[in-house]
């Protein structure tokens, strides 16, 4: 998810534009004032994060990509003891990509893992870019149904689109993948 946030950033930074629906003659408005030019949701995670928004005061909406990406890299700063980096979309992304090695052994993994999972969902939500999707061939282990996708950008191999509790990663993919192609290669007894 990490290399792939600096291009989402920038596709949503592209779609930073209000979208021009109809005609001017259909158009209907109870202010005498123009409109924002300007999508506010995109502006506002893609500004810059007052200290105030990490701890949830003073935000609505999402937290803005500046504020998670250097919160994490605070962290990583504070625990390896090493300089500050860059506040800039690219230079906390190469930080964090550079330990994440040692990240990933640390209690807060999973937190990391998620915040960057709904961080990467929220900007392709207000990029308008979906993820693609592309259809597994093996059945769910918890609901038997053939709903099984592995979606670009999400961090697991596969995924129930019924059950929003299976996720696999690449060894529990490939586990799954090898059991039931075993039961299928196996005669059954009559």
């Amino acid at each position: 998810m990490l290399l792939g946030l600096p291009e989402l950033v920038a596709q949503t930074w592209m779609a930073r534009h209000r979208v021009q629906r109809g005609t001017s003659s259909e158009r209907v408005s109870a202010s005498k004032e123009a409109p924002v030019p300007l999508r506010l949701d995109v502006l506002s995670i893609l500004g810059p994060s007052a200290d105030g928004v990490l701890s949830g005061e003073d935000q609505e909406g999402p937290v803005p990509v500046i504020g998670i990406l250097s919160a994490w890299s605070d962290l990583v700063v504070e625990e390896t003891r090493q300089r500050p980096v860059s506040r800039t979309v690219t230079g906390l992304t190469e930080h964090l990509l550079h330990h994440a090695e040692w990240a990933l052994r640390q209690e807060w993994a999973a937190d990391f893992a998620q915040e960057l999972e709904a961080l990467t969902k929220t900007l392709r939500r207000v990029s308008g870019i979906e993820p693609a999707r592309v259809l597994l061939p093996v059945v769910c282990p918890t609901c038997d149904l053939r709903t099984m996708i592995r979606e670009e950008g999400s961090g697991w191999a596969a995924q129930c689109r019924s059950c929003p509790a299976v996720r696999l990663s690449a060894r529990e993919y490939a586990q799954l993948v090898a059991q039931q192609a075993q039961a299928v290669s196996t005669p059954r007894e009559a």
